[in-house]
């Protein structure tokens, strides 16, 4: 076993923020792809790819350090928080890049095959624990709003911070109840920030599929949310 496959079973602690409500506004670098939707900027991370796959092993470390945070938050988003299946896929991610990054060509591809390996991972893990056919994959839009009870009033003053949790949780809940293929291209589009033909190749399928997905989700989500909380959000984001 090689150092770096050492350092990723060692490293049982991933850290991911939890994204924002809704990520309509990006603050990182970024560039408009023509293939659709935004991509981050990605020039570091493709010297990174190329000084690991000449036997740099601390570039390699650095690539794992960038990737890990957006691939845990979609692992997450995908099996829920189960800690140990969390970071079992984790570990089978960055050891099946190590073992095939000399595959991966070009550099552009780098991404797509990191969330396709963590989604089929999360399929592997879904099924072992008995939940991936009760997975609703059809991408019919969902038409019913969630019932989701407030402990605290419904219209809080905007400067209460429980006032946006309570809203976070309400949007987080809402993608939850889209179907499957719908809710996972929302979350690579708005959340992690891959392009439409980036999605495209993680979820083996067309960019008018994705296109399609995504319309039928931003579409859906509005009607899966209190009128209250639509209006909330129409007014301090702009959707």
């Amino acid at each position: 076993m090689s150092i770096i496959e050492m350092h990723i079973l060692k490293d049982s602690h991933y850290f991911a923020n939890s994204p924002p409500i809704l990520n309509t506004t990006r603050t990182s670098p970024v560039r408009q792809s023509t293939s659709g939707g935004f991509t981050l900027s990605q020039d570091g991370e493709h010297q990174l790819l190329s000084d690991a796959q000449d036997g740099d092993e601390l570039a390699f470390a650095e690539l794992q350090a960038r990737l890990e945070p957006g691939i845990r938050r979609f692992v997450r988003r995908l099996v829920g928080a189960v800690p140990d299946a969390e970071d079992d896929i984790m570990q089978d991610v960055f050891i099946a890049l190590y073992k095939n990054i000399e595959r991966i060509e070009p550099a552009a591809k780098l991404r797509p095959y990191v969330y396709r390996i963590a989604r089929n991972r999360c399929y592997d893990e879904l099924r072992k624990m008995g939940r991936y056919e009760s997975f609703s994959l059809d991408d019919e839009p969902a038409t019913h709003w969630v019932s989701y009870n407030y402990t605290i009033s419904d219209d809080p003053a905007p400067d209460e911070a429980v006032h946006w949790i309570m809203l976070y949780m309400e949007v987080q809940d809402a993608i939850n109840k889209l179907p499957e293929m719908q809710r996972q291209t929302l979350i690579l589009y708005s959340e992690e920030h891959l392009s439409y033909a980036e999605i495209a190749d993680v979820m083996h399928t067309t960019i008018g599929t994705v296109k399609s997905r995504l319309y039928h989700a931003r579409r859906a989500l509005p009607q899966l949310l209190r009128p209250a909380t639509r209006d909330i959000l129409a007014n301090e984001f702009d959707i």
